[in-house]
């Protein structure tokens, strides 16, 4: 068997040797399909498939509280303590919160990313610090957290590699801390940004239950399963909310995988964008079914032969079939190369848009991937024509250039294969019309605000150098004045929280009203701006007023609501002078005295979420985002920033900077991502399927030269000649285009989930892309029609 192997293999390297133009186009056309196939694989492979770098990772879980206003959501400390202690299908249960801090040296102030932790966490995920040691339960108390543990690229980039760090002072917001110890350099958590953690600290004696800014992560007991866990989170958590009714009734929790809870949200689109590849792979597949059908047809003289000299058929399918395997081996190996070569630029294209983008890479799983795909791929696209080449009997040899034996049936082959590859590529292009008319117009969608020509910047005050408000509300001040008096600078204003960057969501109640049952309190965005934000970022005054200078501390408590506000909590009553009383701490209801436009705080595709606004100096922060207005590129203000703030603090640096515009950009980077990997594959497809109607309406002419010359002898016009080709050509287009509409409607629920108000039904992108299709298609056969056009009956008719 294998020596039969080995021959039909070099005989079909010889024969395709032989055929170069038809042995380049098989492998490019296999190539692209294989590598599109194998690159999406990858993504895949590194997002949802390959688990997380932890040992035992699928132990691994999130717990969620589930709040009445707001579903699925953070954890309140003093519940999680009290989970801490009653849970007991744990082994260990430990929480986090993403944290940043300044710093400083020697070099420079520095913002760095990092994480605060419970004690245990290196001990849930079983990861041990490469140099020194992590926390200890005393550390993990108020006061006694002075010591952080670095990442090996901290490590690396700010104390040079250094093999005495451990046990070194660092200044962290003005504070001296420890470090303990140094990660291993491919550990990461909860994700690659940070570069230290600190114990978390949580005081018993001072929790709260009505503040959830807490992730909690646990590790499953040996034998025991989310579903079981969550049985008694969810017991544990509903008998604390009829414990402590004033702050936590009605809540729940919720138990998910923690690979499952990371990847969930981009798992949808990721398996489309590998369907849609696959439609490729098969529409490659017919491409070069097609045009190994016509060559064999070429060859049945050959095939004949052989079976007169005793080949049995069996042995026939066999020797086509290593000629199919090669082409598909060949390809693979195109593919591989190009997904290698895809890789980086699709980690650029979805970086802040896919979570574990880091992860994807051409490991064994994906190249045994490749090496399945190819020999299947070989196999799919060979088996048809080897069967179909191995039925020429004895006879064909006889007959006149031997065609006939096969040659009716080898047409319906063709021409059923074609007519898929249209079928599939209608399908790609109704979901990549779908796609971008949806695109098209969530970019359309108004922000609520002007984003060209604005640069936002953090800043960061830490509590030891500025522990008082009135310190806080000073150096802001100052900065805002020194960058609005900076050269280039229209304008300035800050907010707490960042449009397209989420919410910051706080209760409140009506002065005047009933109060609310526990647990069903109205809430909405909170904003902390200052008097320049509302026209720093262009958003419109309704009615009233906005905030001045003179709403201070000590003066009237004053807030600004939008028309959504309006809409849901005052829709048929004035809003203006009544007052809120906010759940940020203040006991002073504030007044409200404007009305603002709406604004998409958590992205274009998002419904605004009613939005209260207070003065900063009267709700104020340690660290805002400060935003500039600029005259020209907004860019060109990071080092009028990074100035300003230098100027009233060496010690502090201005960080994250970025232009407003590019945020909002990136708010729709995972749409921007599915939809211009869903066009590629469109394109190809569009591309393979036209090259098929050629390649057949092509040989179709070939093979009919007789009947054409004859045809014109007997008095057909060239135009008769060229309707005739076209309409052949045609026929099959439409009947692809009508069986892929269908298949179309049939499966477009599957990207209605990724679709914004756009139907998956829209008539447009039905209509549009049959139209294009077959435009391209008669482009496709008018080329083959032109030279049929010209034939000569009297040449056509002496060769045959």
């Amino acid at each position: 068997m294998f020596s039969h192997a080995f021959r039909d293999a070099r005989y079909a390297l010889r024969q395709l040797i032989k055929a170069p133009g038809f042995t380049v186009v098989a492998i490019l056309t296999l190539g692209l399909g294989v590598g599109a196939t194998t690159t999406i694989f990858s993504v895949v492979n590194g997002v949802l498939l390959r688990p997380l770098p932890y040992p035992q990772s699928e132990s691994l879980v999130r717990v969620f509280e589930i709040v009445p206003q707001y579903g699925r959501f953070s954890v309140a400390p003093a519940n999680f303590i009290d989970w801490r202690q009653q849970a007991t299908q744990f082994e260990h249960i430990a929480t986090y919160q993403n944290n940043s801090a300044t710093l400083t040296d020697e070099s420079g102030p520095e913002r760095i990313q990092g994480a605060l932790v419970s004690w245990d966490m290196f001990e849930l995920l079983r990861v041990a610090p490469a140099r020194g040691a992590g926390f200890a339960a005393d550390q993990d108390k108020p006061g006694a957290n002075n010591v952080v543990v670095i990442s090996h690229g901290m490590w690396q980039r700010r104390f040079g590699g250094n093999p005495n760090v451990v046990g070194t002072s660092i200044t962290m917001n003005g504070t001296p801390v420890t470090i303990l110890g140094v990660m291993p350099e491919d550990f990461y958590f909860p994700n690659r940004t940070i570069e230290y953690w600190r114990p978390i600290a949580l005081n018993p004696a001072n929790a709260q239950r009505g503040g959830h800014f807490l992730a909690v992560i646990a590790r499953l007991k040996a034998g025991v399963t989310p579903a079981q866990a969550a049985t008694e989170m969810k017991t544990i958590a509903e008998r604390l909310a009829l414990q402590y009714p004033d702050s936590s009734a009605k809540e729940s929790a919720e138990v998910i995988a923690l690979q499952e809870q990371i990847v969930s949200g981009i798992r949808p689109a990721l398996l489309t964008l590998l369907a849609a590849v696959g439609v490729v792979v098969l529409i490659a597949c017919a491409n070069v079914a097609n045009l190994l059908l016509a060559r064999a047809s070429v060859r049945e003289k050959e095939i004949a032969i052989r079976t007169a000299l005793g080949a049995a058929r069996g042995r026939i399918v066999m020797q086509m079939l290593s000629e199919s395997l090669v082409l598909g081996l060949a390809g693979g190996v195109l593919g591989v190369i190009l997904a290698y070569l895809s890789i980086s630029p699709i980690q650029t294209l979805s970086a802040g848009s896919i979570p574990r983008v880091a992860d994807i890479a051409i490991d064994r799983t994906v190249l045994a991937f490749a090496l399945a795909m190819s020999v299947a791929t070989g196999l799919l696209f060979g088996l048809a024509p080897a069967w179909q080449a191995s039925r020429a009997g004895v006879g064909a040899v006889l007959k006149d250039a031997g065609r006939s034996s096969t040659g009716s049936r080898g047409r319906r082959l063709r021409s059923a294969l074609l007519v898929l590859e249209m079928a599939m590529s209608i399908v790609l292009l109704v979901g990549a019309s779908l796609l971008l008319r949806s695109f098209a117009k969530l970019v359309n969608v108004s922000p609520g605000f002007d984003a060209e020509r604005v640069l936002a910047f953090q800043v960061a005050l830490p509590g030891t150098a500025y522990p008082q408000p009135e310190q806080r509300i000073v150096f802001f001040d100052s900065l805002l004045e020194k960058l609005s008096n900076s050269p280039g600078v229209r304008s300035a204003g800050m907010v707490q929280s960042l449009p397209m960057r989420g919410s910051y969501v706080l209760s409140f109640e009506v002065v005047g009203r009933p109060p609310a049952r526990p647990g069903e309190e109205s809430s909405a965005n909170h904003r902390s701006v200052s008097p320049g934000y509302f026209q720093t970022l262009g958003i419109q005054l309704r009615r009233g007023r906005l905030f001045t200078a003179a709403d201070t501390a000590t003066s009237l408590a004053v807030a600004v609501i939008d028309e959504a506000f309006v809409s849901t909590h005052f829709k048929n009553e004035d809003p203006m002078g009544k007052r809120l009383q906010i759940g940020n701490g203040n006991t002073d209801p504030y007044e409200i005295v404007g009305v603002v436009s709406d604004v998409h705080y958590e992205g274009l595709d998002a419904t605004t979420r009613p939005t209260m606004y207070v003065p900063f100096k009267q709700d104020e922060f340690g660290q805002m985002w400060v935003m500039a207005r600029s005259d020209g590129d907004p860019a060109q203000l990071g080092g009028v920033a990074r100035q300003a703030v230098r100027e009233i603090d060496k010690n502090l640096p201005a960080f994250s900077i970025t232009p407003l515009a590019t945020v909002v950009s990136e708010s729709v980077a995972q749409r921007r991502f599915s939809m211009l990997l869903l066009g590629l594959f469109a394109v190809v497809a569009l591309f393979l399927a036209a090259v098929g109607l050629y390649g057949v309406v092509s040989y179709s002419v070939s093979q009919r030269r007789r009947e054409i010359g004859l045809r014109m002898a007997i008095g057909a016009s060239p135009g008769d000649v060229l309707r005739m080709v076209l309409s052949g050509g045609m026929k099959l287009a439409v009947v692809g285009v009508v069986v892929g509409v269908a298949a179309a409607l049939a499966l477009a629920r599957f990207v209605s989930t990724m679709l914004f108000n756009v139907a998956q039904f829209d008539p447009a992108s039905y209509a549009l892309t049959s139209v294009i299709l077959l435009l391209v298609a008669a482009i496709a056969c008018y080329v083959p029609a032109r030279r049929a056009m010209r034939v000569d009956p009297i040449v056509a008719l002496q060769e045959e």
